[in-house]
């Protein structure tokens, strides 16, 4: 039975894919299907193209290092703010003021930056020209449809997969109006399992939200609620993968790419962790005996 393994969105949490990636064509396990959403797509995009998990953390920090991303200002969402009373501060004023740009604008990030930056790291590239086959989604806010890429620009497939509100412009084609596919589905079990794979393994960034203290506002009442509702939908979703490998990567933020390397190796040290579940669900007998019991 075919492999595929779906990696999920969580911004710059996202980089720890890199590290499951790894430790799979260490182990020898090279799937024949990936689908990706929002930095899944990013990571899983350069991925199918060279068709190795060799050179996937040297490409991430160029692109991290880049000009043309440190420009997009991601930096501003993200203060280590843990002992020190002035970067909390400065951080809620901030949120507050991006908040309120949002009704004058569309997005923290600028169409041209947006499109450079695809463009610089996907080329002219096809999804024809993947060495393994590729799948990303994103949400049309115009029909509220998934739409699942499998054929034509890579660079403008990705581009909608990562563009998250008020974040990433979205991408506008024709009728359409895209953006970022953990709007709907932020761990792409089910589109992977569409091109075919029967085997899937997915890396997913989320865990059950803990809070502390009485929330001030009713805007921190909506948003705990909201972030239940996120990962009880999540959890529906990664149903029908066969392992879910879950790197640990709370303690860091969506928007700090600085740390890569922590990240990589957290992604790392997850699969390395299931090493031996993943053996158990790529060998012979599982897939035998999942044929089997798809067949009564």
């Amino acid at each position: 039975m075919t492999i595929g393994i779906a990696l999920g969105g969580g911004g710059a949490k996202g980089l720890a894919h890199i590290g499951v990636l790894e430790v799979l064509e260490e182990l020898g396990i090279k799937p024949r299907f990936v689908a990706g959403t929002s930095i899944g797509s990013i990571i899983g995009g350069i991925y199918a193209l060279s068709g190795t998990a060799k050179g996937l953390k040297e490409q991430a920090t160029h692109m991290i290092q880049s000009e043309e991303f440190k420009n997009f200002g991601l930096d501003e969402f993200y203060t280590d703010t843990d002992n020190n009373i002035l970067e909390r501060f400065k951080k809620e004023v901030f949120e507050k003021f991006y908040f309120g740009r949002l009704f004058f604008k569309k997005s923290h990030i600028k169409i041209k930056a947006a499109r450079k930056m695809f463009q610089d790291l996907f080329e002219d590239k096809t999804f024809n020209n993947c060495k393994i086959t590729f799948t990303c989604n994103a949400l049309d806010i115009q029909s509220g449809e998934e739409i699942i890429f499998k054929t034509g620009s890579l660079a403008e497939a990705v581009w909608s997969s990562c563009a998250i509100p008020g974040i990433f412009p979205p991408f506008v084609k024709d009728e359409r109006i895209l953006v970022d596919g953990g709007v709907i589905d932020s761990i792409p079990v089910t589109p992977v399992m569409k091109l075919g794979a029967r085997i899937v393994m997915a890396s997913y960034l989320g865990s059950q939200p803990k809070f502390k203290g009485d929330p001030d506002t009713g805007f921190q009442i909506s948003h705990r609620a909201q972030s239940f509702v996120r990962f009880y939908l999540d959890q529906k979703i990664l149903e029908p993968a066969d392992l879910v490998i879950t790197p640990d990567v709370d303690r860091f933020h969506w928007a700090d790419f600085s740390a890569i390397d922590e990240l990589v190796k957290a992604g790392r040290a997850a699969a390395e962790k299931n090493a031996k579940k993943i053996k158990s669900v790529t060998s012979f007998w599982y897939r035998f005996r999942k044929t089997v019991s798809m067949t009564i």
